[in-house]
């Protein structure tokens, strides 16, 4: 089942060695920028950098797994230099299956630059085993001081959603993941892109309209993809453009993304484009991929056939907050071998990514009730039965835990919140029997208990009652 991943790995590192002469291969390096107007027309520039994490030495910690670097970056113009970065950074890991081949490390690094052409090097130094990478390449920077339609240059993504949090990866209300590769495949098919327009004609009393357009050429400059153009009402004379495209009907290949903007009442226009790579397997490579996971669904039947049925009830029961109700009642109608064959359909129908060897969604849920337990176990209940137990495995970690320990006048409750969740949701958890076991008294998500008075549960009662109020 590893099958496409290797393929996509083994191009992305070939395109590494090939792609630049001037670039050392001790630790395989992309590296890709992007250019935005500031309030002064001078030129906010992003470099994105990312890198195989197992290029890294990681070594055994208390806490897990750590591997320190050290990231540099240059930019100079005619030997004058304009820009330094030097930082040397921890990246820790609980798990060591997280330490895997195929995930990327990536970073962003900011400055502000005049226009003009400059010559960049960003280097990765392991400071654990001396091993090193460097990438050397140009950098443009465009002039947007200049009057008349202007684009941004685009920012490839592999995801962007929206997040009004403060992060580097973050503008605009958008949480925008960078691709500095370029390169998309069968399982990342949807090309993300972020881009600014500058300079649009607007009247406040009457805004006007622009129109985008967005297509794929081939590296001949042929036209072989087309996607829908839209119009959109002017809100001020600049502007955010962002979106995605399924492009999993391509061939392998390298093409250009095209992104076209025209003012509708000048028709003044304005285009960039940004060069990608498309990665698709061959029909013998899936055929083997399905033959790998048809294995592997083999072995995990045999696991549970060596379970006890008593084991696989377990297992079952341990599910029951992310099973359906449908679900509960089928199990409980089959027999021992149903039960296995039920448990492999499970987890198969909930893996995030079928073409890796794990099923990451079925490990992260486990490790979550191992947490539970640690962490929320009383002397009568399994942390993972417990509320705060529940909330973990069916919404995940919360963004934030706002911890009250016992005071005087109230008696200790968690505040737990998710970002993410209906666009912002929290978990009130009080221990009203003063016993660790912490019950939900009320949540602002729709699905779940709402109590807004629930501050009245967890005062403590004071039961002397002053003589005037006899």
């Amino acid at each position: 089942m590893k099958s496409i991943g290797l393929i996509v790995l083994t191009f992305l590192i070939s395109m590494f060695y090939f792609s630049s002469a001037q670039q050392l291969s001790y630790i395989p390096l992309n590296v890709d920028y992007a250019t935005f107007r500031t309030a002064n027309d001078e030129a906010y520039v992003e470099l994105y950098v990312s890198f195989l994490q197992n290029a890294l030495m990681y070594t055994p910690t208390d806490s897990g797994y750590s591997a320190r670097f050290r990231l540099s970056c240059e930019i100079t113009q005619a030997k004058k230099t304009f820009f330094t970065h030097d930082k040397v950074l921890t990246h820790l890991e609980t798990d060591e299956q997280q330490l895997t081949v195929f995930r990327e490390l990536r970073h962003i690094l900011v400055c502000t630059l005049p226009p003009g052409k400059f010559q960049g090097k960003v280097s990765v130094t392991d400071l654990q085993n001396g091993r090193k990478g460097e990438y050397l390449f140009e950098l443009s920077v465009p002039d947007y001081s200049q009057p008349g339609l202007q684009l941004s240059d685009i920012q490839l993504s592999l995801k962007i959603s929206r997040d009004d949090t403060r992060s580097l990866f973050n503008k605009n209300g958008l949480r925008i993941i960078p691709n500095p590769p370029a390169m998309y495949s069968i399982t990342m098919p949807v090309l993300y892109y972020y881009a600014e327009v500058y300079h649009l004609p607007y009247q406040k009393e009457t805004p006007g309209q622009y129109v985008v357009e967005t297509y794929i050429t081939d590296k001949n400059g042929e036209v072989v993809r087309t996607f829908p153009t839209k119009t959109h009402q002017k809100m001020d004379s600049t502007a955010v453009i962002v979106g995605g495209n399924n492009i999993v009907t391509l061939s392998s290949d390298i093409y250009f993304f095209t992104l076209k903007v025209t003012d509708r009442e000048t028709g003044a226009s304005t285009l960039k484009q940004k060069r990608f790579t498309f990665v698709k397997p061959t029909k013998e490579q899936l055929s083997r991929t399905r033959e790998a996971r048809s294995s592997s669904r083999q072995l995990m039947l045999s696991y549970y056939l060596g379970r006890s049925e008593e084991e696989l009830d377990d297992e079952f029961d341990k599910v029951r907050y992310i099973c359906t109700d449908e679900e509960k009642k089928v199990f409980k109608s089959l027999n021992f071998k149903g039960k296995a064959e039920f448990l492999v359909n499970f987890w198969r129908k909930r893996d995030p990514d079928p073409e890796t060897p794990e099923n990451e969604y079925k490990m992260r849920y486990f490790q979550l009730i191992s947490y539970a337990n640690a962490t929320f176990s009383t002397k009568f209940r399994d942390g993972w039965k417990t509320d705060r137990g529940r909330v973990l495995l069916v919404y995940g970690p919360p963004d934030e835990i706002e911890r009250h320990p016992s005071q005087q006048d109230s008696k200790p409750y968690e505040i737990w919140t998710y970002n993410d969740l209906e666009g912002g949701s929290i978990f009130v958890f009080g221990d009203l029997q003063g016993f660790g076991n912490y019950e939900l008294l009320h949540s602002t998500y729709s699905q779940e208990l709402n109590q807004p008075d629930w501050e009245r549960l967890i005062l403590k009662r004071n039961r002397r009652i002053d003589e005037d109020q006899l």
